[in-house]
């Protein structure tokens, strides 16, 4: 890969790759977004959303590398106050549309498996009762 001669160049070419790549990691959050309150325990949450609602608010805001991770971060600007979520894949699934998309139904089955067990396991909050 030849590097523009000029420092204001580059600049450039920085900007305008970041933004192509903000686009193409929008796109991503914005399909999965609703991963970050799958598994949520509490029942006023269960009552009124589904994971995908709760999550719709939610725009893509920047992404951080962490290891072999590559770390989507949301935030919802709602009553006056910011919240955040985020969600990880592995960085080697990045460009394989089909892997990204069998890895986070894997999140999503894993992560209601794993609440569906707490719901019903004797003596937790969400029990049902005997």
């Amino acid at each position: 890969m030849k590097l523009p001669s000029t420092t204001s160049k580059l600049l450039a070419l920085q900007e305008a790759t970041n933004a192509e790549l903000c686009v193409r990691l929008g796109e991503i959050f914005k399909r999965y977004r609703g991963l970050a309150f799958v598994g949520r325990n509490d029942n006023l949450f269960t009552e009124h959303w589904t994971p995908d609602v709760a999550a719709a608010g939610y725009d893509f805001e920047g992404f951080e590398l962490k290891g072999a991770m590559i770390v989507l971060y949301g935030v919802e600007n709602a009553c006056g106050f910011i919240y955040r979520i985020s969600i990880a894949l592995p960085l080697d699934l990045i460009d394989d549309a089909a892997a990204t998309e069998a890895y986070f139904q894997r999140q999503y089955a894993e992560r209601k498996a794993e609440h569906d067990l707490v719901a019903t396991t004797p003596g937790s909050t969400n029990s049902p009762a005997i």
